[in-house]
């Protein structure tokens, strides 16, 4: 979508497919049938220093749904509440005194992450290359830091950002995480969610590319690409069709990609021949329905980070989408964070049950995707019930869980050495995609680098 969004501005004309019948592929929507709810696949966040999806929200419009969260909440075993906010240190001491008050970590684990947080900010951005084939669990090792640091701190944060445990992903992107996520400036850390289904933030993605002069087909799939030795000469779609470019995009997960490409194809550019040696990690996304009294809400707090549990996020999900914004934000919204409105959905004075609605997250869930859905189900209300003492006494009207198999691929030790650059030896091919060379681990920010990054290489040549 970004990518097809840069070039109708730029006045070309796209042929976007998508083999789904709508588009957003794995930051789509749903309705579930048993309650009419709209659910997101799983809860996707942004953070204040992704700059390129912020910018392709702002091109289309969406930006004022976005809500900015200030204050981010974590909870430990113990149910102690400990919450990360910038204060008015600059950055990047702006999270330091938060941090030093965490009840959850003792005070030999403050100073471990500490001492952690300065190795980060000497090694800098280019100190990370000499990271790219080494675990971030052999640095948190050779810096001493404690069990329970790794455990409340460090895991935690890098699976929920990264979607891999510090055991199999690269320590380059983990430092990533927090140089440009917690270090970077003020702002950087700030959680963005949005206050509408996803679906809803693309609705202005075909128009724009109709108005260019192009066209979007959904619930089509593409089949093959057609080679002549030296350049693609066809599209081949499932329906029969042959369309013809003179540029040919691919945004497809690296697995789809390579059944499309013909042995000759694969042979001749070299971007193709590693795509099945990307290796992928798993999301579980938990959409959990309870009937709850009149004013006494389960979860009051937007959302809630479970520190030592097998469940990492919960999410508080209002039961309706607020009103949409305006269908323009004005540029300058782009570094604008204004504050979420929390939305009770049980207003103190109703006498009717009401459903609140959950959404939990396992993020790097390796060994929780085979599990039956019925007992993910019963672990994740134990633990909210753990969390939240009033959820004991609440009634489950309604479960779905959702396996994202193949969420993310996973950035594990060498995979810079996997991950194809936009461009290559066949010229009219040019791939796009998070698992691409764009800087980033498997996120929105990435899918949108590689996009603009795909743009820009056609329109240059």
């Amino acid at each position: 979508m970004a990518a097809a969004v840069r070039l109708a501005e730029a006045g070309v004309k796209v042929h976007l497919i998508e083999t789904r019948k709508f588009l957003g592929g794995r930051t789509a929507s749903f309705i579930d049938p048993v309650t009419g709810q709209t659910f997101d696949n799983c809860q996707h966040v942004l953070l204040g220093c992704c700059t390129y999806l912020i910018d392709f929200y702002a091109r289309l419009g969406v930006l004022d749904r976005i809500a900015w969260h200030r204050r981010l909440n974590f909870l430990d075993s113990q149910n102690r509440l400990d919450t990360l906010e910038a204060d008015d240190l600059p950055a990047p001491f702006h999270l330091t005194r938060s941090l030093l008050g965490f009840k959850s970590f003792s005070i030999g684990e403050k100073l471990a992450i500490a001492r952690g947080m300065l190795a980060m900010m000497r090694l800098g951005a280019a100190g990370r290359k000499h990271w790219t084939n080494r675990s971030f669990a052999q640095w948190l090792s050779e810096h001493r830091q404690p069990p329970g640091a790794i455990r409340k701190f460090w895991t935690g944060i890098v699976a929920g950002a990264i979607n891999e445990t510090p055991q199999r992903v690269a320590a380059s992107y983990a430092f990533q995480v927090f140089q440009d996520g917690f270090l970077a400036h003020e702002d950087a850390y700030l959680m963005g969610l949005s206050t509408v289904p996803l679906a809803e933030l693309y609705g202005g993605v075909a128009e724009r590319i109709q108005k260019a002069g192009g066209l979007v087909t959904l619930g089509c799939s593409a089949e093959s690409f057609e080679f002549d030795s030296q350049r693609i000469t066809a599209l081949r779609l499932e329906d029969g069709r042959k369309l013809n470019a003179d540029y040919y995009l691919s945004a497809l997960p690296f697995d789809r990609l390579q059944k499309l490409c013909p042995p000759p194809l694969l042979a001749a550019d070299p971007r193709l021949k590693n795509l099945l040696q990307i290796q992928v990690s798993p999301i579980l996304g938990i959409h959990l329905c309870f009937e709850v009294p009149p004013g006494r809400p389960l979860m009051d707090l937007p959302h809630v980070v479970l520190t030592e549990s097998p469940l990492h996020w919960i999410f508080n999900k209002p039961p309706e989408p607020p009103p949409a914004a305006p269908p323009e934000a004005p540029p300058e919204a782009a570094r604008r964070y204004p504050e979420p409105e929390i939305r009770n959905p049980n207003p103190v004075g109703s006498s009717v049950a009401t459903m609140q609605y959950l959404h939990g997250v396992i993020s790097a869930a390796h060994q929780w995707v085979d599990v039956p859905a019925e007992e993910i189900t019963r672990m994740a209300v134990a633990e909210i019930q753990k969390a939240f003492p009033a959820a004991r006494s609440a009634r489950l009207r309604h479960a779905r869980v959702i396996k994202e198999k193949r969420a993310t691929f996973s950035a594990q030790p060498g995979i810079d050495s996997l991950r194809p650059p936009a461009t290559g030896p066949v010229a009219n091919l040019v791939l796009a995609g998070d698992w691409c060379q764009t800087g980033w681990p498997a996120t929105m920010e990435g899918a949108v680098r590689s996009g603009y990054a795909a743009a820009e290489a056609i329109l240059k040549q």
